[in-house]
């Protein structure tokens, strides 16, 4: 009995190793890769692709590619055939320019498991053979070292030379070691001296002269930084809030990412900003790419580029009010270890501030005998009184026919609280238009005070009141007469509309 419980051990132990085994000859990694190392000289025709070796979380996977342009990071979409992923920038690849493809560890198979290694390639539209691109480094920027004389590592795509980095690689603060060159002189190893000091931001800065053994120069600037310590805490978004020029603050919820519908936060005003407080300084010179607005509008972050705990936002124009957003923050965002946030968060909001309310026309009034001026009745319309009739006067004497007649026009606007309509604004928009010559109104004069009605239409009052004074003239002819107030109305505060105001009447 012993021996077969032995036997039955060993057996298992045998299936864990080959299962283990399986494993390791199946790693998730890139396979190939287009449009290949080296120079091309059609830009045009350049296809970017990875295909993987195994099916892919597509998101995780878009999350963790980047496309750079002599080292600018490039915007685009995705595309997927089975397991290849190809990415389409958002403009056209140009000539004489240096490129590197990257994916990240972050990115995963359908079955949660990561790449292996961060993959990195480099291609080239510049005419240069021999010139040699920086692909990465170990750490990455915003990474970090825990080991007291851990090394620093610069990986190239073509062979260097050892003199090149004695000469053109510096670091901040200065830090004296020993420089090594591996994997056929394409790797440069730097290792310090004494140890690195705890708790210290270095900068890495390698000159555009930098040149590989082909003597031909980086031809552009790179600097990289990284923190010595031991710190291994995930950053957390804690906060979104929305900051006040006053200095109050509101916080927005969070919302579950699963969920379609949820809490909007509605009191956001023309000058608000939206502030994330994060557990620990994060890298702000990335965080807007880890920002996602649905519908998707321009996101300005006026925080500088450092590591801090806070970063500020504000809208590159402010949206139409009542418009409502979606922000959505994914996770990866990096800390000055290098530590990457592991949670999604979402929240929503809604442009409703009161004080930033658009102007609304909201009626206007046409009296019926501008002769009896302040006793004069009137006739009032709104935007729901669509092709009523215009029956201006008792009889043609009122408003005789071919005859430029004195009179006015009372407009009535819904307005944001402690503030009033722009009437240089009105009267650059204003317009009475009238279809088969049925009449016209000339504007003359603009009265926001002592009306010619001593009182506004009952009902009305608190809405703002105007009134348009000028030249009418009254025709035989019916048609359609339009009051109208074309888009960009604002009010005092600087609030503006995009409606077209129309309220077209029949006479």
């Amino acid at each position: 009995m012993k021996r077969f419980i032995w036997v039955f051990s060993v057996l298992i132990l045998c299936l864990l190793s080959l299962s283990c085994d399986i494993l390791r000859n199946s790693p998730f990694e890139v396979v190939s890769w287009t449009p290949g190392e080296g120079y091309h000289s059609d830009p045009g025709t350049i296809q970017v692709s990875l295909l993987l070796s195994q099916e892919c979380d597509r998101v995780l996977t878009e999350q963790a590619f980047s496309l750079t342009e002599d080292r600018r990071s490039l915007k685009g979409s995705f595309s997927w055939e089975g397991r290849r992923l190809t990415f389409t920038p958002a403009a056209p690849l140009e000539a004489d320019k240096d490129y590197v493809i990257s994916l990240g560890i972050g990115a995963q198979n359908s079955k949660g498991l990561s790449l292996e290694q961060k993959f990195d390639a480099a291609f080239s539209t510049r005419h240069s053979g021999g010139r040699s691109l920086l692909l990465r480094t170990v750490p990455e920027h915003g990474g970090f070292i825990s080991e007291g004389r851990g090394e620093f590592r610069l990986y190239f795509s073509q062979p260097v030379r050892l003199l090149s980095c004695l000469d053109h690689i510096s670091f901040s603060p200065s830090t004296p070691g020993s420089w090594r060159l591996d994997d056929g002189n394409r790797t440069a190893v730097f290792t310090p001296r004494d140890p690195w000091q705890a708790e210290t931001a270095y900068s890495i800065r390698v000159d555009s002269q930098f040149s590989g053994v082909s003597g031909d120069p980086i031809g552009t600037e790179y600097v990289s930084a990284f923190v010595f310590g031991d710190d291994h805490e995930k950053p957390l978004l804690l906060r979104a809030l929305a900051f006040a020029p006053n200095g109050t603050e509101e916080e927005i919820p969070f919302d579950d990412p699963g969920d379609p519908q949820g809490y909007s936060f509605t009191q956001w005003e023309k000058d608000t900003r939206l502030v994330l407080v994060f557990s620990k300084p994060v890298d702000l010179s990335i965080l807007r790419n880890f920002i996602i607005l649905e519908p998707n509008v321009s996101l300005v972050m006026e925080s500088p580029p450092i590591l801090s705990e806070r970063a500020v936002f504000r809208f590159a124009e402010f949206p139409e009010w009542g418009s409502s957003f979606q922000f959505r923050v994914s996770r990866g965002i990096k800390d000055s270890a290098g530590n990457e946030s592991e949670d999604e968060y979402v929240f929503r909001i809604t442009i409703g501030g009161i004080h930033s309310k658009a102007p609304r026309l909201a009626g206007i009034g046409f009296p019926l005998d501008p002769g009896a001026r302040g006793n004069a009745e009137g006739i009032f319309f709104t935007e729901a009184d669509l092709f009523n009739y215009l029956s201006l006067g008792h009889e043609p004497a009122e408003y005789p026919y071919g005859a430029a007649t004195t009179s006015w026009i009372e407009l009535y606007f819904e307005v944001a609280p402690g503030t009033g309509i722009d009437t240089f604004s009105l009267m650059d928009l204003f317009r009475v238009e009238a279809t088969n010559g049925a009449m016209s109104f000339s504007p003359r004069h603009v009265l926001t005070e002592n009306f010619t009605w001593p009182l506004a239409r009952p009902g009305w009052e608190h809405y703002q009141r105007i009134e348009v004074q000028g030249i009418y003239t009254n025709m035989a002819f019916p048609g359609i007469v339009t009051v109208r107030i074309r888009p960009g109305l604002r009010d005092l505060r600087g609030n503006q509309s995009s409606n077209d105001f129309r309220i077209s009447l029949l006479k």
